[in-house]
């Protein structure tokens, strides 16, 4: 049987829709989520102004809580407006016999437009409760300043005042700089466990329509957490669908004020680039490019490639009708290796471009935003200029020598990964790399634990005494 990623959004009701659950729904359903919720305060509000606040009564609160987690227990919790110092006390309370589920919290003290969303009492119960159980805190530059009590003008004020929030118990603490003018805006991600924060810089969207952009990007982390990425995973993530959100609903008129983000525009495709092992077909022996496929797919494969370097546009066509039909059955991502042309007739969901095929930018212009597409990196400066041409992903190796290949790139081995994600972390790339080249089950490991987002295979699954069960092995490490 089948089952939903579930999500629970513990926040205030925005009647004008851009911000709080309705916001949060929207965000967690467009990631693939079903979203429950816990109503803890009700606002009449639209895109100019919050006119009154009327806070849901604790017992209330507690039975609502209460009622989705003994039924539809979520993989992810966020939780945003509380309110009052008493509805705080009572979710603390009730989420502390769930502690192992991750917790998102996103300290909404101060609306867009100005109105104060926190009573000033209930901060320092916030700071002592529920603060602590978080897996990760979201605030902005004013709500990070209330809880460290200080003024931030620089960015050494944000890593101190990041020092001092981090005090008060909770595992990371991601301080946003939206609010920040300039023609970039940059978060950073601090670790309990580590004194340098993960820096992630996009490029400012001119717009009025950010209304609700901390409930959404908040609500995101929550969906890709409750999806199984890890924490800097899930935060890229989330910065990725919150830039393309705002940006696809720059000029949409919406009120006279304040209008919401787009939470709609195409998210599918950043949920196909999660899928983290990529399965690159090739003949052997034992098996053509559609029994590979398929059995890559019975072992649970949700993303498969299909490269055909020497074959005619004829012969690709007629295996490539083949493998889509197999992966639509699976409910699984399609790629082609390098043949744009092909991909509306095969109805792929995109291409994975190697150094020698076609431009990134070239590719997107016929392709559109919502097609995939992948590009093949060896250094840095490959994954720099994949990332300024727009490329989804990163294929990046080899690993180690691989005999599927031709004309093998230098060989990079674990610390070649680590540098190259080290410098794309300074650079504030946040693109999911994806290890290629002769990787087996034992590397996988090793290559997660340095940050390394997937791993591409070809060989070690064809070459097993078992295929199916061998993609198992690779899904279950």
């Amino acid at each position: 049987m089948m089952h939903y990623v579930k999500t629970l959004t513990i926040a205030g009701s925005d009647s004008g829709g851009g911000a709080g659950i309705q916001a949060d729904i929207k965000t967690m359903s467009a990631l693939g989520c079903y979203a429950s919720s816990v109503v803890t305060a009700v606002t009449a509000q639209n895109t100019k102004q919050v006119f009154c606040i009327q806070n849901i009564e604790a017992a209330v609160v507690e039975a609502q809580l209460r009622a989705v987690l003994t039924d539809l227990r979520p993989d992810a919790i966020k939780i945003g407006m509380v309110g009052c110092a008493e509805n705080i006390k009572t979710i603390a309370q009730v989420l502390a016999e769930y502690n192992d589920i991750p917790l998102v919290i996103d300290p909404v003290m101060v609306s867009t437009s100005g109105n104060k969303l926190m009573e000033e009492e209930a901060i320092s119960t916030f700071c002592q409760h529920l603060l602590p159980m978080a897996t990760v805190l979201t605030p902005n530059i004013a709500e990070a300043e209330v809880l460290a009590r200080r003024t931030i003008a620089t960015v050494a004020d944000i890593d101190e005042a990041a020092e001092e929030i981090l005090k008060l118990g909770c595992k990371a603490l991601l301080i946003k700089g939206g609010h920040i003018e300039g023609s970039t805006k940059t978060d950073r991600l601090y670790l309990s466990d580590n004194s340098k924060p993960l820096i992630f810089e996009t490029e400012t969207i001119d717009s009025c329509n950010t209304h609700g952009t901390g409930c959404t990007l908040s609500s995101a982390i929550a969906a890709f957490l409750a999806r199984g990425l890890r924490l800097e995973e899930a935060v890229a993530m989330a910065k990725n669908y919150i830039s393309q959100a705002i940006r696809a609903g720059a000029n949409v008129c919406i009120g006279g004020g304040y209008g919401a983000v787009n939470h709609f525009f195409c998210p599918e495709k950043l949920i196909k680039t999660m899928n983290n092992i990529q399965f690159i077909t090739h003949e052997n022996q034992r098996f053509g490019y559609v029994e590979g496929a398929e059995m890559a797919l019975r072992g649970g494969c949700k993303w498969v490639q299909l490269r055909m370097k020497d074959a005619t546009d004829n012969r690709f066509l007629s295996i490539g009708r083949k493998v889509a039909a197999l992966c639509r059955s699976y409910n699984a991502t399609f790629l082609l290796d390098d043949r744009v042309h092909l991909v509306a007739e095969l109805g792929a969901d995109g291409v994975h471009l190697g150094k020698n095929d076609m431009p990134i930018s070239e590719a997107r212009r016929i392709l559109g935003n919502e097609k995939i597409i992948g590009g093949t990196a060896n250094t840095f400066a490959d994954v720099q200029h994949l990332a300024a041409q727009g490329a989804d992903y990163i294929g990046c190796g080899p690993f180690r020598y691989t005999p599927t290949k031709r004309n093998l790139a230098p060989i990079l081995g674990l610390e070649g990964y680590r540098n190259i994600l080290k410098q794309m972390q300074q650079a504030g790339i946040s693109l999911p790399l994806i290890a290629i080249g002769g990787i087996v089950s034992t590397d996988i490991a090793a290559l997660r634990d340095i940050g390394v987002s997937g791993i591409a295979v070809s060989g070690a699954v064809l070459g097993a005494a078992d295929p199916i069960k061998e993609m198992k092995k690779l899904i279950e490490i």
